[in-house]
Protein backbone atom coordinates (compact mmCIF):
# COMPACT_ATOMS: atom_id res chain seq x y z
CA UNK A 1 0.00 0.00 0.00
CA UNK A 2 2.90 2.34 0.85
CA UNK A 3 4.59 1.50 -2.49
CA UNK A 4 1.44 2.41 -4.47
CA UNK A 5 1.19 5.73 -2.56
CA UNK A 6 4.78 6.54 -3.33
CA UNK A 7 4.33 5.89 -7.04
CA UNK A 8 1.23 8.07 -7.09
CA UNK A 9 3.11 10.84 -5.30
CA UNK A 10 5.97 10.57 -7.80
CA UNK A 11 3.67 10.78 -10.81
CA UNK A 12 1.86 13.76 -9.26
CA UNK A 13 5.16 15.50 -8.55
CA UNK A 14 6.36 14.95 -12.13
CA UNK A 15 3.05 16.22 -13.51
CA UNK A 16 3.16 19.35 -11.35
CA UNK A 17 6.82 19.98 -12.25
CA UNK A 18 6.22 19.65 -15.99
CA UNK A 19 3.18 21.90 -15.80
CA UNK A 20 5.13 24.49 -13.86
CA UNK A 21 7.95 24.46 -16.43
CA UNK A 22 5.49 24.77 -19.29
CA UNK A 23 3.67 27.64 -17.62
CA UNK A 24 6.97 29.45 -16.93
CA UNK A 25 8.11 28.95 -20.51
CA UNK A 26 4.80 30.23 -21.87
CA UNK A 27 4.95 33.27 -19.60
CA UNK A 28 8.52 34.05 -20.64
CA UNK A 29 7.60 33.74 -24.32
CA UNK A 30 4.63 36.06 -23.93
CA UNK A 31 6.00 38.67 -21.59
CA UNK A 32 9.79 38.55 -21.61
CA UNK A 33 10.87 37.55 -25.12
CA UNK A 34 12.98 40.13 -27.08
CA UNK A 35 11.12 42.10 -29.81
CA UNK A 36 11.67 41.15 -33.49
CA UNK A 37 11.08 43.83 -36.17
CA UNK A 38 10.65 43.17 -39.86
CA UNK A 39 12.74 44.91 -42.50
CA UNK A 40 9.68 46.74 -43.76
CA UNK A 41 8.89 48.06 -40.32
CA UNK A 42 12.48 49.15 -39.77
CA UNK A 43 12.15 51.83 -42.44
CA UNK A 44 9.15 53.26 -40.59
CA UNK A 45 10.50 53.16 -37.04
CA UNK A 46 11.31 56.47 -35.40
CA UNK A 47 15.07 57.02 -35.33
CA UNK A 48 15.79 54.15 -37.72
CA UNK A 49 18.69 54.68 -40.12
CA UNK A 50 19.28 53.45 -43.67
CA UNK A 51 22.33 53.59 -45.93
CA UNK A 52 22.53 54.43 -49.67
CA UNK A 53 18.83 54.85 -50.29
CA UNK A 54 16.54 56.47 -52.87
CA UNK A 55 13.40 58.28 -51.69
CA UNK A 56 10.56 59.23 -54.03
CA UNK A 57 7.38 61.24 -53.61
CA UNK A 58 4.33 61.68 -55.84
CA UNK A 59 1.66 64.37 -56.09
CA UNK A 60 -2.11 63.85 -55.80
CA UNK A 61 -2.28 62.88 -59.48
CA UNK A 62 0.39 60.22 -59.10
CA UNK A 63 3.07 62.24 -60.89
CA UNK A 64 6.62 62.24 -59.60
CA UNK A 65 7.51 65.17 -57.30
CA UNK A 66 11.06 64.24 -56.38
CA UNK A 67 13.64 61.50 -56.40
CA UNK A 68 16.26 61.84 -53.66
CA UNK A 69 19.43 59.79 -53.29
CA UNK A 70 21.29 59.89 -49.96
CA UNK A 71 24.19 58.00 -48.42
CA UNK A 72 22.41 58.00 -45.07
CA UNK A 73 18.83 58.72 -43.96
CA UNK A 74 17.30 58.85 -40.47
CA UNK A 75 13.51 58.65 -40.30
CA UNK A 76 11.43 60.45 -37.65
CA UNK A 77 8.12 58.56 -37.84
CA UNK A 78 6.34 60.81 -35.35
CA UNK A 79 6.67 63.77 -37.71
CA UNK A 80 7.08 61.92 -41.04
CA UNK A 81 10.44 63.61 -41.58
CA UNK A 82 13.63 62.10 -42.97
CA UNK A 83 17.03 63.60 -42.24
CA UNK A 84 19.40 62.85 -45.10
CA UNK A 85 23.15 63.23 -45.67
CA UNK A 86 25.21 63.64 -48.85
CA UNK A 87 22.15 64.37 -50.96
CA UNK A 88 21.49 64.26 -54.70
CA UNK A 89 18.00 65.18 -55.80
CA UNK A 90 15.86 65.57 -58.89
CA UNK A 91 12.73 67.72 -58.57
CA UNK A 92 9.70 67.64 -60.86
CA UNK A 93 6.62 69.73 -61.63
CA UNK A 94 3.60 67.98 -63.18
CA UNK A 95 5.93 65.05 -63.80
CA UNK A 96 8.37 67.13 -65.86
CA UNK A 97 12.03 67.60 -64.80
CA UNK A 98 12.40 70.95 -63.05
CA UNK A 99 15.65 71.09 -61.14
CA UNK A 100 18.60 69.00 -59.96
CA UNK A 101 20.45 69.74 -56.73
CA UNK A 102 23.12 68.42 -54.38
CA UNK A 103 23.95 69.32 -50.78
CA UNK A 104 25.81 68.12 -47.71
CA UNK A 105 22.65 67.37 -45.77
CA UNK A 106 18.93 68.00 -45.78
CA UNK A 107 15.44 67.28 -44.51
CA UNK A 108 12.50 65.74 -46.35
CA UNK A 109 9.07 66.59 -44.91
CA UNK A 110 6.46 64.18 -46.25
CA UNK A 111 3.55 66.02 -44.66
CA UNK A 112 4.24 69.43 -46.21
CA UNK A 113 6.01 67.97 -49.26
CA UNK A 114 8.99 70.25 -48.71
CA UNK A 115 12.70 69.60 -49.05
CA UNK A 116 15.45 71.62 -47.38
CA UNK A 117 19.15 71.36 -48.19
CA UNK A 118 22.12 72.84 -46.40
CA UNK A 119 25.84 73.14 -47.04
CA UNK A 120 27.66 73.47 -50.37
CA UNK A 121 24.46 73.48 -52.43
CA UNK A 122 24.78 73.19 -56.21
CA UNK A 123 21.64 73.25 -58.35
CA UNK A 124 20.60 73.66 -61.98
CA UNK A 125 17.22 74.71 -63.40
CA UNK A 126 16.85 72.22 -66.22
CA UNK A 127 14.68 74.26 -68.62
CA UNK A 128 16.79 77.42 -68.90
CA UNK A 129 20.09 75.84 -67.80
CA UNK A 130 20.51 78.25 -64.89
CA UNK A 131 23.09 77.28 -62.27
CA UNK A 132 22.72 78.10 -58.58
CA UNK A 133 24.95 78.03 -55.50
CA UNK A 134 23.71 78.69 -51.95
CA UNK A 135 24.30 77.92 -48.27
CA UNK A 136 20.70 76.88 -47.59
CA UNK A 137 17.74 76.04 -49.81
CA UNK A 138 14.08 75.07 -49.27
CA UNK A 139 11.80 73.83 -52.05
CA UNK A 140 8.07 73.79 -51.33
CA UNK A 141 6.84 71.52 -54.09
CA UNK A 142 3.09 72.13 -53.78
CA UNK A 143 3.57 75.93 -54.01
CA UNK A 144 6.30 75.64 -56.68
CA UNK A 145 8.35 77.93 -54.44
CA UNK A 146 12.11 77.87 -53.96
CA UNK A 147 13.84 79.88 -51.22
CA UNK A 148 17.56 80.16 -50.61
CA UNK A 149 19.71 82.09 -48.13
CA UNK A 150 23.39 82.75 -47.45
CA UNK A 151 25.92 83.43 -50.16
CA UNK A 152 23.81 82.93 -53.28
CA UNK A 153 24.94 82.96 -56.89
CA UNK A 154 22.88 82.18 -59.96
CA UNK A 155 24.19 82.35 -63.51
CA UNK A 156 23.21 81.54 -67.06
CA UNK A 157 26.30 80.69 -69.15
CA UNK A 158 24.40 81.18 -72.41
CA UNK A 159 23.70 84.84 -71.56
CA UNK A 160 27.02 85.31 -69.71
CA UNK A 161 25.01 86.74 -66.82
CA UNK A 162 25.65 86.25 -63.08
CA UNK A 163 23.60 87.47 -60.09
CA UNK A 164 24.66 87.32 -56.42
CA UNK A 165 22.86 88.22 -53.20
CA UNK A 166 21.82 87.01 -49.74
CA UNK A 167 18.17 85.93 -50.15
CA UNK A 168 16.41 84.29 -53.08
CA UNK A 169 12.73 83.60 -53.75
CA UNK A 170 12.04 81.80 -57.00
CA UNK A 171 9.44 79.93 -59.04
CA UNK A 172 11.58 77.46 -61.02
CA UNK A 173 8.72 76.24 -63.23
CA UNK A 174 8.40 79.72 -64.79
CA UNK A 175 12.10 80.63 -64.30
CA UNK A 176 11.41 83.68 -62.15
CA UNK A 177 14.13 84.54 -59.61
CA UNK A 178 13.93 87.42 -57.12
CA UNK A 179 17.13 88.24 -55.22
CA UNK A 180 17.40 90.53 -52.20
CA UNK A 181 20.10 92.15 -50.02
CA UNK A 182 23.40 93.29 -51.54
CA UNK A 183 22.37 92.18 -55.02
CA UNK A 184 24.94 92.48 -57.81
CA UNK A 185 24.23 91.58 -61.45
CA UNK A 186 27.25 91.23 -63.74
CA UNK A 187 27.14 90.88 -67.53
CA UNK A 188 30.18 90.02 -69.63
CA UNK A 189 29.02 91.45 -72.95
CA UNK A 190 28.65 94.34 -72.77
CA UNK A 191 30.63 94.63 -69.53
CA UNK A 192 28.03 95.86 -67.07
CA UNK A 193 27.52 95.84 -63.30
CA UNK A 194 24.15 96.48 -61.67
CA UNK A 195 23.59 96.91 -57.91
CA UNK A 196 20.38 97.09 -55.88
CA UNK A 197 18.74 95.74 -52.72
CA UNK A 198 16.24 93.75 -54.78
CA UNK A 199 16.42 92.49 -58.37
CA UNK A 200 14.08 90.11 -60.21
CA UNK A 201 15.34 88.01 -63.10
CA UNK A 202 12.70 86.73 -65.52
CA UNK A 203 14.96 84.23 -67.29
CA UNK A 204 12.31 82.98 -69.71
CA UNK A 205 11.73 86.51 -71.06
CA UNK A 206 15.39 87.60 -70.75
CA UNK A 207 14.48 90.47 -68.45
CA UNK A 208 16.05 91.85 -65.26
CA UNK A 209 14.12 94.50 -63.33
CA UNK A 210 13.74 96.23 -59.96
CA UNK A 211 11.29 98.62 -58.30
CA UNK A 212 13.81 99.90 -55.74
CA UNK A 213 16.85 102.21 -56.19
CA UNK A 214 19.44 100.89 -58.59
CA UNK A 215 22.94 101.82 -59.74
CA UNK A 216 24.60 100.70 -62.97
CA UNK A 217 28.12 101.10 -64.28
CA UNK A 218 29.40 100.22 -67.73
CA UNK A 219 32.86 98.97 -66.87
CA UNK A 220 34.59 99.88 -70.13
CA UNK A 221 33.40 103.48 -70.42
CA UNK A 222 33.03 104.08 -66.65
CA UNK A 223 29.58 105.51 -67.35
CA UNK A 224 27.51 105.44 -64.15
CA UNK A 225 23.75 105.77 -63.73
CA UNK A 226 21.43 105.68 -60.72
CA UNK A 227 17.61 105.65 -60.62
CA UNK A 228 14.62 104.65 -58.50
CA UNK A 229 13.64 101.82 -60.88
CA UNK A 230 15.24 99.85 -63.69
CA UNK A 231 14.22 97.36 -66.38
CA UNK A 232 16.86 95.56 -68.47
CA UNK A 233 15.89 93.80 -71.70
CA UNK A 234 18.80 91.39 -72.13
CA UNK A 235 18.09 90.49 -75.76
CA UNK A 236 17.76 94.12 -76.83
CA UNK A 237 20.70 95.07 -74.60
CA UNK A 238 18.63 98.00 -73.42
CA UNK A 239 17.98 99.31 -69.89
CA UNK A 240 15.07 101.62 -69.08
CA UNK A 241 15.43 103.77 -65.96
CA UNK A 242 12.67 105.66 -64.17
CA UNK A 243 12.66 108.24 -61.38
CA UNK A 244 15.34 110.65 -60.14
CA UNK A 245 17.91 109.58 -62.72
CA UNK A 246 21.50 110.74 -62.39
CA UNK A 247 24.03 109.77 -65.04
CA UNK A 248 27.72 110.57 -64.79
CA UNK A 249 30.57 110.21 -67.26
CA UNK A 250 33.77 110.76 -65.23
CA UNK A 251 35.95 110.71 -68.33
CA UNK A 252 34.07 113.57 -70.01
CA UNK A 253 33.01 115.32 -66.80
CA UNK A 254 29.34 115.44 -67.79
CA UNK A 255 26.37 114.84 -65.49
CA UNK A 256 22.79 114.25 -66.66
CA UNK A 257 19.59 114.44 -64.61
CA UNK A 258 16.13 113.33 -65.76
CA UNK A 259 12.99 111.46 -64.76
CA UNK A 260 13.37 108.80 -67.47
CA UNK A 261 16.18 107.41 -69.60
CA UNK A 262 16.76 104.51 -71.97
CA UNK A 263 20.31 103.17 -72.22
CA UNK A 264 21.11 101.08 -75.30
CA UNK A 265 24.25 99.22 -74.28
CA UNK A 266 25.14 97.95 -77.74
CA UNK A 267 24.75 101.33 -79.47
CA UNK A 268 26.23 103.15 -76.45
CA UNK A 269 23.32 105.55 -76.63
CA UNK A 270 21.41 107.14 -73.74
CA UNK A 271 18.01 108.46 -74.88
CA UNK A 272 16.25 111.05 -72.72
CA UNK A 273 12.55 111.22 -73.78
CA UNK A 274 11.58 113.72 -71.05
CA UNK A 275 12.94 117.10 -69.87
CA UNK A 276 16.50 116.84 -68.58
CA UNK A 277 19.52 118.83 -67.44
CA UNK A 278 23.16 118.33 -68.44
CA UNK A 279 26.04 119.83 -66.46
CA UNK A 280 29.81 120.09 -66.85
CA UNK A 281 31.28 121.80 -63.78
CA UNK A 282 34.82 122.05 -65.14
CA UNK A 283 33.53 123.84 -68.26
CA UNK A 284 30.97 125.95 -66.43
CA UNK A 285 28.11 124.77 -68.65
CA UNK A 286 24.48 123.90 -67.85
CA UNK A 287 22.14 122.78 -70.64
CA UNK A 288 18.41 122.02 -70.45
CA UNK A 289 15.97 120.62 -73.00
CA UNK A 290 12.63 118.85 -73.40
CA UNK A 291 14.33 115.71 -74.70
CA UNK A 292 17.63 114.54 -76.12
CA UNK A 293 20.27 111.86 -76.33
CA UNK A 294 23.87 111.22 -75.33
CA UNK A 295 26.06 109.30 -77.77
CA UNK A 296 28.73 107.83 -75.53
CA UNK A 297 31.13 106.64 -78.24
CA UNK A 298 30.95 109.91 -80.21
CA UNK A 299 31.10 111.87 -76.96
CA UNK A 300 28.19 113.98 -78.15
CA UNK A 301 24.98 115.29 -76.57
CA UNK A 302 21.97 116.34 -78.68
CA UNK A 303 19.19 118.47 -77.17
CA UNK A 304 15.77 119.14 -78.67
CA UNK A 305 12.93 121.49 -77.70
CA UNK A 306 13.14 124.69 -75.66
CA UNK A 307 16.88 124.29 -75.29
CA UNK A 308 18.73 126.54 -72.89
CA UNK A 309 22.53 126.60 -72.57
CA UNK A 310 24.17 128.84 -70.00
CA UNK A 311 27.89 129.62 -69.73
CA UNK A 312 29.47 130.78 -66.48
CA UNK A 313 32.49 132.19 -68.36
CA UNK A 314 30.42 134.76 -70.30
CA UNK A 315 27.41 134.88 -67.99
CA UNK A 316 25.48 134.31 -71.19
CA UNK A 317 22.50 132.13 -72.09
CA UNK A 318 21.61 130.68 -75.48
CA UNK A 319 18.02 129.61 -76.17
CA UNK A 320 17.30 127.52 -79.29
CA UNK A 321 15.18 124.77 -80.81
CA UNK A 322 18.12 122.35 -81.10
CA UNK A 323 21.61 122.13 -79.64
CA UNK A 324 24.49 119.82 -80.54
CA UNK A 325 27.31 119.55 -78.02
CA UNK A 326 30.34 117.73 -79.40
CA UNK A 327 32.42 117.48 -76.26
CA UNK A 328 35.96 116.73 -77.60
CA UNK A 329 35.91 119.73 -80.00
CA UNK A 330 34.77 122.06 -77.22
CA UNK A 331 32.07 123.38 -79.55
CA UNK A 332 28.36 123.83 -78.94
CA UNK A 333 26.16 124.48 -81.97
CA UNK A 334 22.58 125.75 -81.63
CA UNK A 335 19.98 125.98 -84.40
CA UNK A 336 16.52 127.52 -84.77
CA UNK A 337 15.09 130.63 -83.09
CA UNK A 338 18.36 131.62 -81.46
CA UNK A 339 18.26 134.11 -78.63
CA UNK A 340 21.54 135.00 -76.94
CA UNK A 341 21.40 137.05 -73.76
CA UNK A 342 24.22 138.45 -71.69
CA UNK A 343 22.52 140.43 -68.90
CA UNK A 344 25.67 141.97 -67.42
CA UNK A 345 26.42 143.67 -70.79
CA UNK A 346 22.78 144.25 -71.62
CA UNK A 347 23.09 142.08 -74.77
CA UNK A 348 20.16 140.49 -76.54
CA UNK A 349 20.98 138.98 -79.96
CA UNK A 350 18.65 136.93 -82.16
CA UNK A 351 19.48 134.73 -85.14
CA UNK A 352 19.12 131.34 -86.80
CA UNK A 353 22.34 129.74 -85.63
CA UNK A 354 24.83 130.11 -82.79
CA UNK A 355 28.24 128.52 -82.22
CA UNK A 356 29.94 128.64 -78.83
CA UNK A 357 33.68 128.01 -78.71
CA UNK A 358 34.43 126.94 -75.16
CA UNK A 359 38.18 127.19 -75.59
CA UNK A 360 38.09 130.75 -76.93
CA UNK A 361 35.06 131.58 -74.77
CA UNK A 362 33.19 133.17 -77.66
CA UNK A 363 29.65 132.89 -79.01
CA UNK A 364 28.96 133.62 -82.69
CA UNK A 365 25.35 134.24 -83.73
CA UNK A 366 24.42 134.23 -87.43
CA UNK A 367 21.20 134.74 -89.37
CA UNK A 368 19.63 136.52 -92.33
CA UNK A 369 20.35 139.96 -90.92
CA UNK A 370 22.86 139.36 -88.16
CA UNK A 371 26.48 138.36 -87.67
CA UNK A 372 27.78 138.88 -84.16
CA UNK A 373 30.78 137.53 -82.33
CA UNK A 374 30.46 138.06 -78.60
CA UNK A 375 33.35 137.94 -76.13
CA UNK A 376 33.31 137.80 -72.35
Amino acid sequence: MQQIFSRRNLRLFITIFVATVLLFALGWFIFLRPSVTSLNKTAQTAGSSLQNITLTEFDANGKLLWEIQAKRATYREDRKIADVEDVKGKFYRDGEPLMEATGNKGTIDQASKAISLEGNIRAIAVQEKINMKADRMVWQSEEDLLKATGNIQIDKPEDKLTMTGKELTAKPSVNLYSMEKQVVVVAVEPPLEMKSEKVTWDAKRDRVFTDVPISVIQVKDKLQLTAKKGDWDIQKKEVTFTGDIKAKDPKLDVDLEAAQAVWNLEKKLVTLPVPFTGTSKSRGIVVKAQKGEAQVEKEQINLIGEVSASFSSTQGVVNADKVEWLIPTKMITANGNIVYQQPDKNLNVRGDRAVANLELQTVTVTGANVLSTLNP
